[in-house]
């Protein structure tokens, strides 16, 4: 049962090779022979993992090739290295449809996203080397015209931004991506204005921060004196020789004609789209470069800071970089100095995605294995692409005999203290961002009748079974999952190994499918009827009291307001999609000023829900519909206050 087995006729060979170099090494021989014989066993096995990889280019063209025709994929660029080399290096598609310039991996530039990262990580590993930046030291002794405020009486170091633990909400809508230069901000004047609010303790949660990443830029800017992006090109671009490579948005000239257009579809065909500026938040995302460029610096870290005789980092600096730094339990994953670890087949992998609206990219590094993988995809499904590739790449060169365990027969008499709805501390808690939220159901938990767990929530639905104290792994998989208890004993926490840099809590009853989703439904449904029913009896109308025709236009208003709120949602919502992320458009700041209005209405709705049983309007039927569409109206004015809804929360 739950048996997962993979393997190829390689690795079966290369394990009868170390049986056999074992059984020899324990036979009597003389110190000179085990000498050679250890050297011949060495050659032996450089030779095969080199035998490994002869097929690289066969194998790479088919699976990448697959993954750009049944995902839809209009470009890609990928390199691989190994033992200080680059074995494979391609681009797929085109630099430009229109003009039919096939894209390269030397010469075409595609944008990592978050990989941006590891370059500022670098920095400020560069920065602690020098002894301008302490990783244990508050922060705040390196901002010169603003300071982070202090929410918790711990404070906020480096080593709680390299490892995501710095306890901030997020926050990007409005500000963080943009297509007109002229939307951005100087760093220093971004990182000023943005600064979100700190939810917890620094150390208690990880909780992936792209504000974080930048204001560390900033910290290196400030500490060394020069730009964070002349800094990059000088301390990191030019010593690996990254000449097609850059932080600078819009992109300079020459690589600028390199840059590969960004196409999604539209209406059915491929839409060219502008160039993403991240220039805000540039140490966090705003990195453009080729294959090949990103090579370079995969195998700079696998020789610990060296390529080609130039240093950017000391070997105990980048051994320290490379090494764990945060768990919130020491059976999953971890968080590096920046990198994050991963582990595929038994091996461990350090390095980093990264995702703009157009671009999906991986980087990682297998230290043990002196190798390098670096996947850059266009497209909507470029994101399944690229952990695809990873795994394909692992299953076929390093596959693994794994068996599922069986689930322990006691496991449904504490299934139950697992089940729930679970949210990741990546989310805004304190602006308008906050409402995204509704759109997603969060991770949920379920026990199932194999006894195992059933987790949705983050990529495909799996089973966990139990593997130790709070720990599961996946049923026909490797990744694993912990949970984490309360000082009461309470299942509260969940940490996925494949995310370490996100941890997850239960979320609150507020944000339960009855109140975030059932309740607002009814809501709008008794809002529909109190115009079905004017409808239906608008004729009465001109009969009533003077008290009773008032209670009818507020309820008439307040559900026409409402329902009108609604609407303007899906519609602009459905007309600008992630250009919400690049800026605010006017018609949603004028709809978002519609719950203001709802608020105000309802308290004459609620006035008049208590005339109608004091003065006797209407029979009691009536009575009770308008109490029910009363309770409906306050039940949105708090679901609007929970959710920031309010128009005066956006202009705050």
């Amino acid at each position: 049962m739950f048996l997962k087995m993979k393997h190829t006729l390689k690795a079966a060979a290369f394990t009868a090779l170390v049986s056999v170099v074992g059984v020899a090494g324990a036979q009597d021989s003389d110190p000179a022979e085990m000498v050679n014989q250890a050297a011949a066993t060495a050659t032996e096995t450089a030779a095969l993992m080199s035998d490994r990889f002869a097929d690289i280019t066969t194998f790479m063209d088919a699976t990448v090739e697959a993954q750009i025709a049944s995902l839809d994929i209009p470009a890609g660029s990928v390199s691989v290295v190994k033992d200080g080399e680059i074995i494979f290096a391609k681009a797929y598609g085109f630099t430009d449809r229109e003009k039919k310039i096939p894209a390269t991996a030397d010469g075409t530039l595609f944008r990592p996203g978050s990989i941006s990262k590891l370059f500022t990580w670098t920095a400020v590993m560069q920065q602690v080397e020098e002894g301008k930046l302490d990783l244990k030291t508050d922060v705040n002794q390196y901002l010169k015209t603003f300071q982070i405020p202090a929410t918790f009486d711990e404070p906020i170091t480096l080593e709680h931004i390299l490892t995501h633990t710095a306890g901030f909400e997020e926050g990007a809508f409005g500000f963080l991506l943009t297509d007109d230069i002229a939307n951005t901000l100087p760093l220093r004047e971004a990182m000023a204005k943005y600064i979100p609010r700190r939810l917890n303790k620094p150390g208690e949660y990880s909780a992936y921060s792209n504000y974080a990443t930048a204001l560390a830029g900033l910290i290196v800017e400030n500490v060394s004196g020069i730009p964070f992006n002349e800094y990059i090109k000088q301390k990191i671009f030019d010593p690996l020789s990254m000449n097609n490579s850059s932080f600078e948005e819009p992109l300079p000239a020459d690589l600028n004609e390199k840059m590969a257009v960004g196409y999604k579809r539209k209406m059915g065909v491929w839409d060219a789209k502008k160039f993403e500026i991240i220039a805000s938040f540039g140490p966090a995302g705003a990195l453009s470069s080729t294959a090949t460029d990103m090579a370079k610096f995969m195998i700079a870290h696998l020789n610990n800071g060296e390529l080609n005789g130039n240093r950017i980092l000391a070997e105990e600096t980048a051994k320290l970089m490379h090494s764990n730094l945060f768990t919130p339990d020491d059976r999953i994953s971890s968080m590096a100095h920046g990198f994050y670890e991963k582990f595929i087949n038994g091996r461990r992998l350090i390095g980093h995605g990264g995702d703009t609206t157009l671009f999906h990219s991986n980087l990682m590094i297998d230290k043990e294995a002196n190798l390098g993988l670096y996947v850059s995809f266009m497209g909507d499904t470029g994101g399944q692409a690229r952990g695809a590739i990873l795994d394909l790449f692992y299953d076929h060169y390093f596959p693994v005999d794994e068996t599922t365990p069986e689930a322990p027969d006691d496991f449904k008499d504490r299934a139950a203290d697992y089940a729930g709805t679970y949210k990741f501390w990546r989310h805004n808690q304190s602006t308008l961002e906050k409402a995204f939220a509704m759109l997603g159901s969060g991770i949920q938990v379920a026990p199932t009748e194999d006894n195992t767990l059933f987790i949705a929530g983050f990529g495909a639905p799996r089973q966990f079974v139990e593997i130790d104290k709070d720990l599961f792994i996946e049923v026909d998989g490797s990744q694993r999952i912990a949970f984490g208890r309360d000082d009461n004993g309470m299942v509260q926490d969940m940490y996925l190994d494949s995310m370490t840099f996100m941890s997850a809590s239960r979320a609150p009853a507020a944000e339960s499918p009855l109140f975030k989703t059932m309740l607002p439904a009814l809501a709008v449904l008794f809002f529909l009827t109190v115009w079905t029913g004017w409808i239906y009896r608008r004729k009465e109308y001109k009969t009533m009291m003077p008290n009773e025709r008032a209670a009818i236009r507020f309820s008439m208003a307040t559900s026409g307001v409402t329902l009108l709120f609604v609407i303007s949602l899906v519609v602009i919502i459905s007309q600008h999609q992630s250009n919400l992320l690049f800026n605010i458009p006017g018609s949603f700041k004028m709809a978002i000023l519609l719950p203001d209005l709802a608020a105000i209405l309802t308290i004459g709705m609620v006035y008049h829900m208590i005339k109608c049983w004091t003065d006797g309007y209407w029979r009691l039927g009536r009575r009770i519909h308008y109490t029910l569409v009363s309770l409906a109206g306050v039940f949105m004015v708090w679901f609007y206050y929970y959710w920031n809804v309010y128009g005066v929360q956006l202009m705050a």
